[in-house]
């Protein structure tokens, strides 16, 4: 029996998953850049997984953005930290995750990389507002392990 493997796109995904971090931590900060000095000063940022938030803690603090965090393995465990969830930038969230949790989601940009594996080309990045609940209260909500 065969076991048909999902397409990991133009490289072999040792590669590929890392491929465009330095990028989408550029589009991060891009975005990041165009908040307000006050929304800055609380934003979090949530990425839907720990190749994504890696990517964010790697690059992120030369960019001038603040470490993310993620609902995705050991990010889970480390919870929302001090963040409240009044300003959130989500980086790969699906929409559908992300509306119950806030009222107002807006497209900031969208990550695209011709070389990254296929789920991690095309990411959204919203910035989110109008908490329904803290990040603490939606916290189980976003956790996943794979």
């Amino acid at each position: 029996m065969q076991v048909e493997k999902e397409p990991s796109g133009k490289l072999p995904q040792m590669y590929a998953d890392m491929m465009g971090w330095p990028q989408q931590a550029e589009v991060v900060a891009g975005v990041f850049q165009s908040l307000s000095a006050d929304d800055q000063s609380r934003v979090a940022i949530l990425a839907k997984n720990y190749g994504q938030a890696g990517a964010i803690d790697y690059f992120g603090p030369a960019l001038g953005l603040p470490h993310a965090i993620s609902g995705h393995n050991n990010y889970y465990l480390w919870g929302p930290q001090q963040y409240t969830g009044e300003v959130v930038i989500s980086v790969g969230m699906p929409l559908g995750d992300l509306k119950p949790i806030f009222g107002e989601i807006d497209l900031a940009a969208t990550i695209n990389n011709e070389y990254a594996i296929p789920e991690e080309n095309n990411l959204p990045v919203y910035i989110c507002r109008k908490p329904k609940m803290t990040l603490q209260q939606a916290w189980p909500r976003l956790k996943f392990y794979g």
